[in-house]
């Protein structure tokens, strides 16, 4: 029985660009695409939607994240950035706290001559 080995090779664009036109313009399914060029069909998907999205620029560039990990990439990044925002108020108020002058004690000197008699 002989194994099957798995080649590690880098996609080219001239490549990206034939399976997104084999996709888009050949008609071709995502699975006979992704069986043709021996990749998944979740990455044909992605550079599809990709193309879609950005046009020829997307080519060029490393394949861009899905949908659902930008949302959840900007979520995180948002709830982080709120939380830093929040710990950092709570810093400056306890730090003026310390900062702010504090009231001096009102008494009288012995040589004050106003009520004097």
């Amino acid at each position: 029985m002989k194994t099957a080995y798995i080649q590690h090779r880098t996609m080219t664009v001239a490549r990206r660009a034939l399976i997104v036109q084999c996709v888009l313009v050949d008609g071709w399914t995502a699975a006979e695409a992704a069986a043709r060029f021996g990749i998944s069909e979740r990455q044909v998907n992605v550079w599809v939607a990709d193309f879609r999205r950005s046009g020829m620029t997307s080519l060029r560039r490393a394949p861009g994240r899905t949908l659902a990990a930008q949302i959840l990439h900007l979520t995180i990044l948002r709830l982080v950035h709120g939380i830093g925002w929040r710990i950092a108020g709570a810093l400056r108020r306890l730090r003026l706290r310390t900062l702010l002058p504090q009231p001096l004690s009102m008494r009288r000197l012995n040589d004050d001559r106003r009520n004097r008699n």
